[in-house]
């Protein structure tokens, strides 16, 4: 029992590790975890899941229809490539056969959407504490609270021209493990200790529901302070996507709690307070506030200054997903393999003028493969209508489950959950992994409390 009980706490201690570096990234990364190269979070968490197998018994959520619909949405892509095998053996790009890069790709899926939930199903279960979840948020809140401290000192050197900066103070945080401090001065965006501003954007959504929370269950005058932190890391980071997402999640949070009796006293605090500062931003600062609407709206156009080559390459990238999607309809390509068919039918205004397409998508020496940039476009490309409706139906039960939980328990963690899903959600319109760790973390959190109620229950 003292042996289990060591184990229990090891395996939670060293998860917290990996959510805590979980925006750590910006390293070159072990090139041997392919898309996980650069993740630090994935090095602790699969340590987690070693340990976790000395576990005399390793639980399965049976208990939840979620799960079942989960297992059938891995098993489709084997079933996808063997009946595109004919294709899939004739395939080639990028010195990777089609075989070889599916095998790739399904590794990859498997660590991402069953070997971790089930770890931290496993975790969780066996943590004694029902409020185990506030280190989760403490942790994340250290966290948070590092990226802040680079993120200051990188808007001083990208927005202010504080240049000197660089040297004596930003170096130093190369002395983090897992950090390679590159300020954006050539797009003057903010990254903070992650490798790009899109990554920092999707840190921002997984943390920003644990966040506002500090608003639910704190009785600090400090606790609106996290939640403003991440909406203005989100504002300045130069992510459009992480940005809108964001004030969305904040959003549907000031609704959520509006429509709970118990919060009500919080939502008129936060509704007076966003006013205030609505109305004096609007005062202060409304030609400003006018111009950066229409610079964002301006920044989705194809001829925008500073977007133009991200748009095209994104737009078209999409667009010839759409393509393979309609000439593989029902069983698409076989998982991870509408790159080797999208290549010849990426549009000419996406490539004109386009190095990215030149030096990275369609070089063959370059061996990264084409992001896809939707994930709901990639899978109906890659394993059809069946199994992008498959996924529809897993995605929509947690979205029903979510929703219901809040306004039916009216606990904290429910309506973390929740805000969380909301986002992954509208995050995947823009980038096509299931490396999402905050999903999954979510997800297990959604198999604990269904496997509680069903004990309660009986």
């Amino acid at each position: 029992m003292k042996v289990n009980l060591n184990i229990i706490n090891v395996s939670f201690s060293i998860f917290l590790l990996g959510v805590f570096f979980l925006p750590f990234n910006s390293w070159q990364g072990l090139s041997f975890l392919g898309e996980y190269h650069r993740d630090a979070s994935i090095l602790f968490f699969l340590a987690t899941f070693i340990i976790m197998i000395f576990k005399k018994k390793i639980q399965l959520p049976f208990h939840t229809p979620i799960f079942y619909v989960l297992i059938v949405f891995l098993i489709l892509p084997i079933v996808s490539v063997i009946l595109n095998l004919d294709s899939v053996l004739s395939y080639s790009f990028k010195q990777t056969s089609g075989i070889v890069r599916f095998i790739r790709q399904y590794i990859s899926l498997i660590i991402a959407a069953f070997i971790l939930p089930i770890t931290f199903y496993n975790i969780f279960i066996s943590v004694q504490s029902q409020d185990f979840w506030k280190r989760i948020r403490q942790v994340i809140l250290y966290s948070l609270i590092v990226v802040s401290a680079y993120a200051v000192v990188e808007i001083l050197i990208v927005k202010f021209d504080m240049i000197f900066l660089r040297k004596s103070v930003l170096n130093l945080f190369d002395y983090l493990p897992f950090v390679d401090s590159k300020p954006d001065l050539r797009l003057n965006r903010i990254s903070s200790i992650t490798f790009e501003s899109p990554a920092l954007g999707t840190y921002l959504i997984t943390i920003f529901s644990w966040m506002s929370s500090y608003v639910i269950t704190s009785k600090s005058k400090y606790k609106f302070v996290p939640i403003l932190v991440v909406i203005f890391l989100a504002l300045v980071s130069g992510s459009r996507a992480a940005t809108f997402i964001v004030l969305l999640q904040a959003t549907v949070f000031i609704i959520v709690i509006s429509q709970l009796k118990q919060y009500k006293n919080v939502f008129s605090k936060l509704l007076i307070s966003l006013i205030i500062i609505m109305s004096i931003g609007a005062f202060l600062s409304a030609p400003k506030i006018i111009n950066y609407v229409k610079t964002e709206i301006q920044s989705f156009k194809l001829n925008d200054s500073d977007h133009a080559m991200s748009n095209k390459s994104r737009f078209g990238i999409q667009y010839a997903m759409f393509k393979v999607f309609l000439e593989n309809p029902i069983i698409g390509t076989g998982y991870g393999l509408q790159a080797f068919e999208a290549r010849s039918k990426y549009p000419n205004w996406a490539k004109r003028d386009n190095w990215e397409f030149r030096v990275i998508y369609l070089n063959q020496n370059n061996k990264s493969f084409p992001p896809g940039f939707n994930l709901y476009l990639r899978l109906a490309s890659e394993i059809g209508i069946i199994g992008m409706g498959v996924f529809l139906i897993f995605i929509s039960y947690i979205i029903l489950w979510s929703y219901k939980s809040v306004f039916r328990k009216n606990n904290t963690l429910e309506i973390i959950i929740f805000i969380s899903m909301v986002g992954f959600l509208l995050n995947w319109l823009k980038m096509d992994t299931f490396r999402i760790y905050g999903f999954w973390i979510c997800l297990s959190l959604i198999f604990l409390i269904t496997k509680r109620n069903h004990n309660n229950a009986e």
